[in-house]
C-alpha cells in the first residue's frame, strides 16, 4: 500500500489526475496500490505526518517543505501540482466588486488570519491603486468560508481557493467573480509540492519514478477528458454535484501544465523568487539563507519526472 496524503481535509478537483490514474489502473500497471487520505489536523500538519512515516507521499506548501530539511527524514519535492498559485478574492456580481481596488470599504474575510494572505491582499490592492487601510478585514477563526458566506451577507468577499470555493453556492456560476492574485502579479508561485522523505527516494527511486509517471499520465487524461476526471472524483466527493465538479475542474485544468504542456515540472526560478518573497515579507519559517541553501541542495527537483 502506497499512502498518499492530500493537502486539504477532503479531496477536490485539483486531485482529479491522481484519482483518474488510479481508476484507469495506471498505478496498478507499476504494481502500486495507492490509497489517498485527507488531512486530520489532530495528527499534526501534513509534512510532519510524512516526516514521521505515517504516509509515503504528501502534498505540501513550499514553506512547509523548507521547514522540514533537517534530520534523517528530511523531505524532497519530486513534482509540483500547479504552475500558478491557488488563491484569490472570491465574491459575486451583486457586491459590485470587479477589481481589487473595489474592495475599499468592503468586508473581506481572510481565512484563519493567515499573515501571508494579508500581505498578498495588501500588495494586490496597492498594485490596483487602492488603499488597503479602507478594507474591513475579518478573521473567521478556524472556519473557512465559501461563496455562501457572500450570498448570506456575512461578508462582501473572501480569500480562498480560486478554483473550488466559488462553485459551492446557490447562484448560477456566471454570477461568480474571482480575482486571482496571479492576475495582478502578486507573489506568483507553484501551489503544492508532491513530496516524499529523502531516505525513501534514495532507497527506492524507481517507486518514485513509477508514481510520477502514472500521475503524469493521469493528469494528461483528465485534461483531455474532464468528464472522466469528474467521474473519477464523484464517489470521493459524493456530496458535491457533478455540475459543480465540472465547473471547478474546467477552471483548475489550465494551471496544471507548464509552457510545454507537461504536468509536474517545477520552475526553479519561480521557486526561488517566491522563497525570497516570503523571506522579505516575514513569512518564511526558516532563515532565508537556509531556505536558499536547501533549494541549492536539491530539495525541489524534476529528476524523477518522465522525460
Amino acid at each position: 500500500m502506497l499512502r498518499v496524503r492530500l493537502e486539504y481535509v477532503h479531496p477536490w478537483t485539483n486531485h482529479a489526475g491522481m484519482y483518474l490514474a488510479r481508476k484507469r489502473g495506471l498505478y496498478a500497471q507499476y504494481g502500486l496500490d495507492v490509497e489517498f487520505t485527507s488531512t486530520d489536523t489532530e495528527r499534526g500538519d501534513v509534512p510532519a505526518c510524512l516526516e514521521r512515516g505515517e504516509v509515503d507521499i504528501a502534498l505540501v506548501r513550499l514553506n512547509q517543505l523548507l521547514a522540514h530539511q533537517n534530520g534523517a527524514n528530511k523531505l524532497t519535492s519530486f513534482a509540483v501540482m500547479n504552475q500558478s498559485q491557488i488563491g484569490g478574492i472570491i465574491t459575486n456580481k451583486n457586491t459590485g466588486i470587479t477589481r481589487f481596488k473595489d474592495l475599499e470599504g468592503k468586508r473581506v474575510v481572510i481565512p484563519m488570519g493567515v499573515k501571508r494572505l494579508y500581505t498578498e491582499l495588501q500588495q494586490a490592492v496597492a498594485a490596483d491603486g487602492g488603499d488597503f487601510s479602507k478594507l474591513i478585514t475579518i478573521d473567521p477563526g478556524p472556519w473557512e468560508p465559501d461563496i455562501r458566506a457572500v450570498e448570506r451577507g456575512m461578508c462582501d468577499a473572501f480569500i480562498n481557493v480560486a478554483w473550488w470555493e466559488p462553485y459551492q453556492g446557490s447562484l448560477p456560476f456566471d454570477q461568480v467573480v474571482v480575482l486571482p492574485f496571479d492576475s495582478i502579479g502578486v507573489a506568483p508561485h507553484h501551489s503544492y509540492y508532491v513530496c516524499a522523505r529523502q531516505e525513501m527516494i534514495e532507497r527506492n527511486p524507481q517507486l518514485i519514478r513509477n508514481f510520477a509517471s502514472a500521475t503524469v499520465k493521469g493528469y494528461e487524461l483528465a485534461g483531455k477528458d474532464p468528464q472522466a476526471g469528474v467521474d473519477a472524483l464523484q464517489n470521493a466527493l459524493c456530496h458535491i454535484s457533478p455540475e459543480a465538479l465540472r465547473a471547478s475542474l474546467d477552471e483548475v485544468i489550465p494551471s496544471w501544465y507548464d509552457k510545454n504542456g507537461r504536468w509536474g515540472t517545477a520552475d526553479m526560478a519561480l521557486v526561488e523568487n517566491y522563497t525570497r518573497w516570503m523571506g522579505e515579507n516575514g513569512h518564511l519559517s526558516v532563515p532565508l539563507d537556509c531556505a536558499l541553501k536547501s533549494l541549492e541542495s536539491g530539495c525541489v527537483t524534476n529528476e524523477y519526472l518522465p522525460e
